[in-house]
């Protein structure tokens, strides 16, 4: 498996995350341009490229009833509506009306509803919540379990409400994002994505079960130790996530060679090559 890092995108990787941000749109339900240009944001010509380069990867089919992923079968419309939950309004942070997050917003007016409802952010217009959009059951429900899911460009979003801050830690939620976050680790190149959590002032990084607290803007490094649990580093530029990556390799080569490779200990986080001596050494394989 892999080793997966959070970084900033280059601007040659540009197309890449517009296809990205295309398929996300598409695999959330979005099956028409407009849809698309609603929920990415995209200008239409880059939308236009975005999938002509997915039809001719075979990653998105467009026929007379829209476009849609490979793989995924047909739905029809998700017939759920927001009804009394304002959670988006009040857990999330939307920087275009000043709102922090786990704020109530300033527009929010009870009984009323949103105030500027005519001339809200794009991001309130194209905003869908992964129960809204049919991902997730009733326990899921965001005025119900205080935890409000989205997808973004790369990774799932969950943003807990302050007043049950551990909550996403608790069943039924845990497993299903231990899930995604699985799913987000095997997924090839640019289509990874990862899962995180904002839960008060903390940062979490999810590495199927494995919970990486306040992970770094330079990405996080890991290797797999059971089926869904890892041993992390956290980078603290892109140099040092380069070496972590580079030692991780080693140790799966070695492991190949000789069945095993002891993974050095925590104070050894920033290697320096070469590496393969000293995991020998470390592994009694010397």
């Amino acid at each position: 498996m892999p080793a997966f890092g959070i970084q900033t995108r280059t601007r040659e990787e540009a197309m890449d995350q517009a296809m990205l941000s295309v398929v996300r749109a598409v695999e959330a339900g979005a099956t028409t341009m407009k849809g698309v240009i609603d929920a990415t944001g995209l200008s239409r010509l880059k939308i236009e490229r975005a999938l002509a380069a997915l039809e001719k990867q075979k990653l998105l089919v467009r026929d007379g009833q829209g476009f849609r992923a490979t793989g995924l079968p047909r739905t029809a419309p998700n017939p759920r509506q927001c009804g009394s939950c304002n959670a988006c309004c009040d857990i999330l942070e939307v920087a275009a009306v000043d709102k922090p997050v786990n704020q109530l917003c300033r527009h929010w007016q009870a009984g009323t509803g949103c105030t500027i409802y005519a001339s809200r952010p794009q991001m309130c217009r194209s905003f869908a919540c992964a129960w809204l959009q049919g991902h997730l059951d009733d326990a899921w429900f965001p005025a119900k379990s205080g935890i409000v899911v989205h997808f973004s460009q790369d990774a799932v979003n969950v943003t807990v409400d302050d007043d049950c801050p551990d909550r996403w830690r608790e069943e039924p939620y845990f497993s299903k994002l231990a899930e995604w976050s699985m799913n987000g680790i095997r997924r090839i190149g640019n289509r990874g994505y990862a899962t995180l959590v904002v839960s008060s002032e903390n940062r979490f990084l999810l590495l199927g079960r494995t919970v990486v607290p306040d992970p770094t803007p330079s990405g996080t490094a890991f290797l797999p130790l059971t089926p869904d649990t890892f041993r992390f580093w956290r980078a603290t530029s892109p140099e040092h996530l380069q070496r972590l990556h580079e030692r991780i390799a080693e140790i799966e080569r070695i492991r190949q060679e000789f069945g095993s490779c002891a993974i050095p200990p925590n104070e050894d986080d920033d290697p320096v090559p070469p590496y393969r001596p000293a995991l020998l050494r470390l592994s009694n394989h010397a």
